[in-house]
C-alpha cells in the first residue's frame, strides 16, 4: 500500500472516458456516503450514481451537496444521482431493487454493497425463514450480485471497468461450517451469523471470480471507523448504549477517520481489474484466505446460496 498521499495522488487521476455508472447500497451514511461524495467530487458530477436504501430524505439532502456535471446534452443525460427505495432485510425487496436498477442502467461499472447491520439476541426468522442477522450479513449481498451480474457483464463487453465492492471483512473469518448452513443449530445469540456471515461472504466472492473472470470482487474490512454505526444512538438495547458510553473515549484514539476510510476504499475499488481481493483497511490485498474448501462443501453452499435468496442462476 502507497503511502495516504500517494493513494489520493491515485484517486484524483481517476477520470475515465465514459461515464461511470454506480450503485451503492448504504449510501446515505457513514462510509458509503463519503465514498459517494468522493467520487461524485472527483469526476466533477460526470457520473451515474444510484443510491439504494430506505431514507430517500437523506439521499435527496446528499443529492443537493454534490456536484453538478457540465458538458454536452448527450453526456449529461448519462449524468445524475437517482434513489432506489430498498429494505434489504426481504429477498424479495432486493429482487425488486435489481431490477428497477437493471431498467435503469443496462450496464454497471461498479456496485457498492456497504449496508449491513450486526446485532445479539435469540434467532429469530423473516417471513421468508431466514435468519434476520444472516440476511443483512450475507443473504442480500449474494441476491443482488446474481442479478445484477448481467449488467457487470454489459460494461466489460465495451470495454469499461466493472467491479463488485463489499465492504465487511477479508478472510479472518471462522471455517465455514457446512453442516450447519444457514446457521439454525448455532446461533449462539447472533455470535454464529454475526462470523459465518463474514466468511459466506469471502467465499462467495471468490466463487464468483471463478465464474466471472472479468469482474473485479473485492471484500475490503474497513475496521474501527467513526460512523454512525459505531455510536451509543445506533443501538437500542440501554446495555448496548452504556457500554458503548463508557468505551467512546477509549475508542476513538482508535477509530480511523470516515473521510481516511472512504480514500482507502476508492483506492481498493478502482485498483482491481478483475479477479478475487481481500483487502485491509489501507487496501492491501492479503488474500486468498479461508476460501479453499472441498468442492462438494462449495457446490452445497452456492446451492444454499440460490435456494435461500430465491435466485435465479444468471
Amino acid at each position: 500500500m502507497p503511502p495516504f498521499a500517494l493513494v489520493k495522488v491515485s484517486n484524483d487521476g481517476y477520470c475515465p472516458l465514459y461515464v461511470p455508472v454506480v450503485v451503492i447500497f448504504g449510501g446515505t451514511s457513514g462510509i458509503g456516503k463519503a465514498m459517494t461524495r468522493r467520487l461524485s467530487e472527483q469526476l466533477d458530477g460526470r457520473i451515474h450514481v444510484i443510491v439504494v436504501g430506505r431514507n430517500k430524505a437523506s439521499a435527496d439532502a446528499l443529492f443537493s451537496s454534490l456536484p453538478k456535471p457540465t458538458g454536452s446534452k448527450q453526456e449529461l443525460e448519462r449524468c445524475g444521482y437517482e434513489f432506489i427505495h430498498c429494505d434489504i432485510s426481504l429477498m424479495k425487496n432486493v429482487h425488486q431493487a435489481a431490477q428497477d436498477i437493471a431498467q435503469r442502467c443496462p450496464k454497471i461499472n461498479y456496485l457498492i454493497l456497504a449496508s449491513g447491520k450486526a446485532f445479539f439476541g435469540k434467532r429469530k426468522e423473516t417471513e421468508e425463514g431466514l435468519d434476520s442477522q444472516l440476511v443483512l450479513r450475507y443473504y442480500w449481498k449474494f441476491a443482488i450480485t446474481n442479478d445484477l451480474l448481467p449488467n457487470l457483464r454489459a460494461a466489460k463487453d465495451v470495454g469499461q471497468a466493472a467491479g463488485v465492492f463489499v465492504i465487511l471483512a477479508h478472510g479472518v473469518g471462522p471455517k465455514i461450517n457446512f453442516q450447519d448452513l444457514g446457521v439454525k443449530k448455532y446461533h449462539r445469540y447472533g455470535v454464529g451469523p454475526m462470523f459465518q456471515g463474514v466468511s459466506y461472504g469471502d467465499l462467495m466472492l471468490a466463487m464468483y471470480a471463478e465464474r466471472e473472470p472479468d469482474i473485479a470482487f473485492t471484500h475490503m474490512f474497513p475496521g474501527m471507523v467513526d460512523t454512525e454505526a459505531n455510536r451509543p444512538s445506533a443501538v437500542s438495547s440501554w446495555l448496548a448504549k452504556l457500554l458503548m458510553l463508557l468505551l467512546r473515549p477509549l475508542a476513538v484514539l482508535f477509530y480511523i477517520k470516515v473521510d481516511v476510510s472512504a480514500e482507502n476504499m476508492v483506492y481498493g475499488l478502482l485498483n482491481g481489474e478483475r479477479g478475487f481481493y481481500q483487502r485491509n483497511t489501507v487496501a492491501d490485498n492479503v488474500g486468498p484466505r479461508n476460501v479453499s474448501y472441498a468442492e462438494s462443501d462449495r457446490q452445497a453452499f452456492w446451492e444454499h446460496s440460490l435456494s435461500a435468496t430465491r435466485s435465479l442462476p444468471r
